[in-house]
């Protein structure tokens, strides 16, 4: 019941270092005794799914599934903006994870380098370029692209400024499938620059080797600046580095983008979402507060304790993942499959016609270009005879008294639009005496396609509406948010509705100019991606014949490639079951093999080793079982069982016994070897199978059944 005092805060701050140094000057004891303290060792053993290779499993097409974001939650204020004398904090945690600012600084100027090399050659005679941003240094950038447009991070580098009051704007994380954070760096100064993804990449490439592809909400983008890239292009290209756009994200893609980088159509993915980092930014939003008035050493404290905590807790959940994802693939492919059956006996298709339809559709958007120059000036100087006309003649003075505002402003408008006309006649060789009169056939081809113009500047409105739509319904349905926000959210989803309707009916008016088919409220509502607009926007041509561009194929198409990609995911998880169990295995030999070794020299570790194996077990217990409730799935096709990983000694390990978790789904044998150990094997009537002290089986069971009750109460 004392009043609050700084000096306490500040002795209590103190006080928790020291506890934390104590804690790491343990764990680096005990990392050493376990052998765990090689370069690299926390990277490469992450995640035991992911990484635990083991020899003579099945090859996958890509040996690592990641994804990369950045967030701007854990800011760091600067200190020349806070009161009183700054804190000169000189300490560093020594994280493996986390990527120095100046390792990432040496690809700051690879954006540049990239267009520069690019622009040259283009010899030395000045050219007009269309539809280029210019920075605030003079240089030019590519063309911008719908998703440049749509998506703020893959703007020009210039833009990706931060507040002058934040040292540091947030972090840049790469985690694997599983949650597990492999990598991250600090966005220092700015936005999201392409040089943190490409540190990220070049540490991916060095540790973890070739085969990774890699979800990225800009994925499609950030592709050509890392095959552009001086440093790192040719590395990538050699590691088959690939990029995918996030499930959720690739809504807001369009289609071009959607049929190469959406992982429903990526061969090898599985039914990996690629979301992870949008969960695990949820979960660090708890420490956004603390972190924003700390020192820098504490604010990279309170990341690493988070990271920490995370990767326990998805270490824990392991099994419980593994177990889901197969449940939910095995569903997919029993309920996907009879449906794509069905669809496919009335269509009289097959796997091999949706595959061709996906290619047909790719190549057809790959070879759509953007509106002709030549169109785009002839429909630009319709407009400006348009608006000429409307302004009328050249008042005269027996019209309006040359002085009055009337006469002005007439005079004023005439006179800009006959300026219009007049440049860009220029600019189409035309003279006054050859200028397009209405009936004429110029005046009536760009009449067309002005209306096409119209039609797609509907069909965006629309479009615009219904992302907005779909991304405040996500957020609306989000964990966090206060009462206020969502109040605020509801309003402006009851406004979109009126406003999507509104832009509807300004859509079907200009669709039936084309004589197209309207389109109703329920249709727009179904479009929960943007795909269908894409392939609504295309009015030189009609697509509506092409198979690919009909709804009943896409609906097969997407049943299909589903199907696809489920029976992959059953191919990864039949490779991590053995991976993960042969993981708890060897970091169950590997404890008992470090606690013999200091028993006598150094009872004290001895004894916290025992501790974190208690711990340990009960938590590969839970892992196994779950392990072991998948293998008993119906339609399970995996091997649970125990193998060996890629350059490990077994050496050392005789005469320790297994663990009692590695019996719970049916008697092992009693020594590690190279031999696969595996749980399935239920059909050995030796005694050296049997639980020692019991010569029942049935009794055996019960027993460890008791003993995993005991260790969930205690957990």
């Amino acid at each position: 019941k004392l009043p609050y005092q700084s000096t306490l805060v500040d002795q209590f701050s103190i006080a928790y270092d020291e506890y934390l140094e104590i804690l790491a000057g343990v764990d680096s004891r005990v990392r050493t005794v376990l052998k765990q303290d090689s370069n690299n060792y926390q990277m490469l053993n992450a995640c035991a799914p992911c990484l635990y290779k083991l020899e003579d499993e099945p090859e996958l097409k890509y040996s690592l599934l990641v994804s990369m974001d950045g967030n701007q939650s854990l800011k760091l204020v600067d200190g020349k903006f806070r009161s009183g004398t700054p804190c000169i904090d000189s300490r560093r945690i020594p994280a493996d994870l986390l990527i120095p600012a100046e390792v990432v600084d040496i690809y700051k100027d690879e954006v540049a380098n990239a267009k520069r090399v690019n622009g040259a050659g283009t010899g030395g005679d000045d050219h007009t370029i269309e539809n280029i941003d210019v920075a605030d240094n003079g240089e030019t950038s590519d063309p911008i692209s719908v998703c440049e447009e749509r998506w703020r991070n893959t703007g020009p580098e210039a833009r990706k400024k931060m507040f002058a009051l934040f040292a540091v704007s947030g972090v840049f994380v790469c985690l694997c499938r599983h949650g597990h954070v492999l990598v991250m760096c600090d966005m220092i100064r700015s936005g999201e620059l392409m040089k943190y993804a490409l540190a990220v990449v070049a540490k991916l490439i060095d540790v973890y080797g070739k085969d990774i592809i890699i979800g990225y909400d800009i994925g499609c983008e950030f592709i050509k600046t890392l095959h552009n890239s001086a440093l790192l292009g040719e590395k990538a290209v050699a590691a088959g580095v690939q990029l995918v756009v996030p499930t959720f994200h690739g809504h807001s893609h369009n289609r071009g983008c959607q049929v190469n980088y959406l992982p429903l159509y990526a061969e090898g993915t599985g039914k990996e979402d690629f979301e992870g980092n949008e969960r695990f930014f949820s979960f660090s939003n708890g420490i956004a507060a603390a972190t924003r008035l700390s020192t820098p050493f504490h604010r990279h404290q309170s990341i690493a304790q988070l990271v920490q905590f995370w990767s326990y807790a998805k270490h824990a959940e392991t099994g419980n993942f593994i177990f889901q994802n197969y449940k939910q693939a095995l569903e997919i492919i029993a309920n996907d499959s009879a449906a794509f059956a069905e669809l496919a006996t009335r269509l009289k298709i097959t796997g091999a016609d949706c595959e061709d339809y996906l290619q047909q559709e790719r190549e057809y958007l790959e070879k759509r270009k953007q509106e002709p120059k030549d169109v785009t000036d002839k429909v630009e100087y319709l407009q400006a005879l348009l608006s000429l006309e409307k302004a009328g003649s050249a008042p005269t003075t027996s019209e309006a008294s040359p002085y009055s505002p009337l006469y002005c402003a007439a005079f004023t408008r005439w006179e800009t639009c006959q300026e219009r006309v007049l440049l860009l006649e220029d600019g189409l060789g035309l003279t006054v005496d050859k200028r397009w009169r209405p009936g004429s056939q110029e005046y009536v081809d760009a009449l067309g396609e002005l209306t096409h113009r119209q039609y797609r500047l509907a069909l965006d409105n629309l479009e615009r509406l219904v992302v907005q739509r779909l991304f405040e319904l996500t957020k609306l349905g989000m964990s966090g948010l206060g009462y206020k926000l969502r109040e605020k959210i509801g309003k402006a989803l009851r406004a979109r509705a009126d406003a999507i309707k509104n832009a509807l009916n300004e859509y079907n008016r200009c669709a039936m100019k084309m004589k197209r088919p309207p389109m109703s409220w329920n249709e727009v509502m179904d479009m929960v991606t943007l795909a269908e607009f894409d392939l609504l926007r295309e009015t030189r041509e009609d697509i509506r014949q092409f198979p690919w561009a009909q709804r009943i194929h896409r609906q097969a198409m997407n049943l299909y490639f589903n199907v696809q990609r489920a029976q992959e995911e059953i191919k990864r998880l039949n490779v991590e079951i053995p991976r993960t169990f042969t993981a708890l295995l060897d970091r169950h030999y590997d404890y008992q093999v470090a606690i013999a070794s200091i028993r006598e020299s150094d009872p004290g570790l001895a004894h916290e080793l025992e501790a974190r194996w208690t711990y340990e077990d009960r938590i590969s217990a839970r892992i196994t079982r779950r392990l072991h409730e998948t293998s008993q799935l119906q339609g399970f096709s995996g091997h649970l069982a125990a193998g060996k990983r890629v350059g490990r000694s077994v050496l050392g390990v005789e005469g320790i016994s297994l663990p009692s978790w590695a019996t719970h789904a049916g008697p092992f044998h009693e020594a590690h070897s190279t031999d696969q150990v595996d749980v399935e094997d239920d059909h050995s009537d030796g005694e050296g199978s049997r639980l020692p002290g019991f010569d029942d089986e049935n009794d055996a069971g019960q027993f460890i059944d008791f003993l995993d009750r005991l260790g969930d109460g205690d957990t």
